[in-house]
């Protein structure tokens, strides 16, 4: 019995080490476990209410839906329609923005979900070792085997646990470069809007000049 105890003593040390490094790694999966559906949310309201909507748009404004095109002739007449080309495709820019940052988002929560499981499967291997563990323990013969088991259950945890956080830490770089690329195009998106330098609102019909609007007979 005395020689198995100086043993067991520093093999529980071990374990002791070893469980919470591993309690350790979860820490921040516990302390900030995200929200896949939650993004998933967000990302298909990018598509409903900004995506879909502006799409539309850029369909009704296209020159050949445009009565303007047929109804109307003049300076101003014709700089509009020299400019709704370019505002179409500025919307259509807009909705693929749109569904790249709904993209975006689906990629997170995908991710999320994959690194869940696998924290999932880190923390199946440590239960199960642990089971393991307490069942060889039954016997003090038995007990520094459980140790051992343990202690080996809680490293390959922990270096799965490992593995799982770099590679989400790397994807999760990878976001934020996209999202900032995005976040860059919705800043450009005003100064690219395409805008005439005449006056569209200075109609011929109520100043009489006869060099803007004018209906096409």
């Amino acid at each position: 019995m005395a020689r198995l105890a100086l043993p067991i003593q520093r093999g529980m040390e071990v374990v002791k080490q070893k469980v919470q490094e591993f309690w350790d790694k979860i820490q921040q999966w516990v302390d900030q476990p995200g929200d896949a559906q939650e993004l998933r949310n967000k990302s298909e309201q990018w598509a409903s209410a900004v995506a879909n909507p502006v799409g539309d748009i850029a369909g009704d404004v296209a020159l050949p839906n445009l009565d303007a095109n047929v109804e109307w002739t003049g300076r101003a007449a014709e700089a509009y329609k020299a400019i709704v080309p370019a505002q179409a495709d500025g919307l259509t820019g807009v909705k693929d923005l749109a569904l790249q940052i709904r993209n975006s988002l689906n990629s997170l929560a995908n991710a999320l979900d994959a690194f869940y499981m696998a924290m999932g499967i880190a923390v199946g291997v440590f239960v199960v070792g642990a089971i393991g563990a307490v069942a060889a323990a039954c016997t003090v013969v038995g007990t520094p085997a459980a140790i051992a088991a343990i202690a080996t259950a809680a490293s390959v945890s922990i270096g799965l646990i490992t593995t799982t956080i770099m590679s989400m830490n790397t994807f999760l770089d990878v976001i934020e470069v996209e999202q900032t690329a995005l976040k860059q195009k919705i800043h450009d998106v005003g100064k690219t809007w395409s805008r005439s330098d005449r006056d569209l609102s200075d109609g011929s019909v109520s100043d009489g000049d006869g060099s803007d609007w004018r209906v096409n007979q």
